[in-house]
């Protein structure tokens, strides 16, 4: 009897909710379909009041800075702020949103190598990535590319331990900055860790 009568309840409130909805819907009225038109916002004025509301771009702060800035000396990398698999995309967004506070500081991360070929400029760029939530599943990635010169080679999807000072470079436009582990060491890890994270 409790569950009928809770049940009368929620359905009368929601009744309620979509009568006041529809009533104030029938109360903009329209004398024609081009003044129903006219009477919304242009996307000119939809971009001007979102780009009003935006925040700046996450870097632009750095891009200012990063004259004033002398280059990373060596970093210590003995005692590294450690991403592990818990928050593991948390904390790489935290350097990536506040990449002034962790200029220079030592990071360690272990995750899946993966590396691009740019075929304009031949540069080859090394990442260290896991894969997450992204539009269509599990199809996310979250790591950093990083920066290294040493001898070790490791093989496309091997599971790497990388620790590398946060630095930021320019983009190859030259009008941005991005960030990467810099004067990185990284090993070969026999051990796979989880692949897949979701925080």
């Amino acid at each position: 009897m409790k569950k009928t009568v809770t049940a009368i309840l929620c359905l009368l409130i929601l009744a309620a909710l979509g009568y006041g909805l529809y009533a104030e819907g029938r109360n903009m009225t329209w004398s024609s379909e081009s003044e129903r038109i006219d009477a919304a916002p242009s996307w000119q004025e939809l971009a001007a009041s979102e780009a009003a509301d935006a925040a700046p771009p996450i870097l632009t702060a750095a891009v200012a800075e990063r004259a004033k800035l002398p280059p990373l000396s060596a970093p210590d990398l003995s005692k590294p702020i450690e991403i592990k698999d818990k928050l593991f995309i948390q904390q790489c967004n935290e350097i990536y949103l506040n990449p002034m506070d962790y200029r220079g500081k030592a990071v360690k991360l272990e995750g899946i190598y993966d590396e691009f070929k740019d075929e304009a400029t031949g540069e080859l760029m090394r990442y260290v990535i896991r894969y997450g939530p992204g539009c269509c599943g599990n199809d996310g990635t979250a790591g950093f590319e990083f920066l290294y010169e040493g001898d070790v080679r490791p093989k496309q999807n091997d599971w790497i331990e990388v620790t590398g000072a946060v630095d930021l470079v320019p983009g190859n436009l030259g009008d941005e900055e991005y960030v990467v582990l810099a004067s990185s060491k990284i090993r070969v890890m026999e051990k796979r860790g989880k692949e897949f994270v979701s925080n």
